[in-house]
């Protein structure tokens, strides 16, 4: 019976009427978790930016129900950054909603001297400017503020970060699963 049987699967395999192709290739599988249980986000944000030979990163950090917002200027050139400003101003924080309506800015309300001025920042250094919205105010603006944005003023880069939040979730974790198939030859049948 086995001698029968090996001549009849190699004539099936031989004159069967799909056509099949080889190739090589590799695959890679993917899985990563889509939601999960306990917070969703922490209570910080942070954006970071390359412009030229300047690095400018914004952190947004939420505590103990106020929001606190730091831009770090670095200049890792080997000459000094400088910025001419037309008023005593250096820095701005906004904070908008989730239509790019402005809800809040540090500068609002401030007087800044009149003057043309300068900042620079020293080769290899860095510049922090920091914001803090106290709880009181942060409250008021909260369940509506999306993304906070911080800029040196007079130059050419703002960058910006989505607001921290803090969200409970208590539901089962959804994972996604998918491959990415590469390779050489043909991958459908005629």
């Amino acid at each position: 019976m086995r001698k029968t049987l090996i001549p009849l699967l190699l004539a099936a395999c031989l004159f069967s009427p799909t056509t099949t192709y080889a190739g090589f290739g590799t695959g890679i599988g993917i899985s990563f978790p889509a939601s999960g249980s306990g917070t969703v986000s922490s209570g910080s944000t942070y954006a970071a930016l390359q412009y030229e030979a300047l690095v400018e990163e914004l952190s947004l950090t939420e505590k103990s129900g106020q929001l606190v917002m730091e831009l770090k200027v670095s200049n890792n050139g080997d000459t000094p950054y400088t910025a001419s400003h037309r008023n005593g101003q250096i820095y701005d924080f906004i904070i908008s909603d989730k239509n790019g309506k402005k809800i809040w800015q540090w500068s609002d309300g401030m007087a800044f001297t009149q003057a043309l001025c300068t900042t620079t920042i020293a080769p290899h250094s860095f510049e922090v400017y920091t914001a803090e919205l106290d709880s009181k105010a942060y409250r008021k603006i909260k369940d509506n503020a999306v993304l906070a944005t911080a800029y040196i003023l007079d130059t050419p880069c703002r960058l910006s970060a989505r607001i921290p939040t803090r969200t409970a979730a208590k539901s089962t974790p959804v994972m996604i699963h998918g491959g990415v198939i590469f390779g050489n030859g043909r991958w459908v049948d005629d």
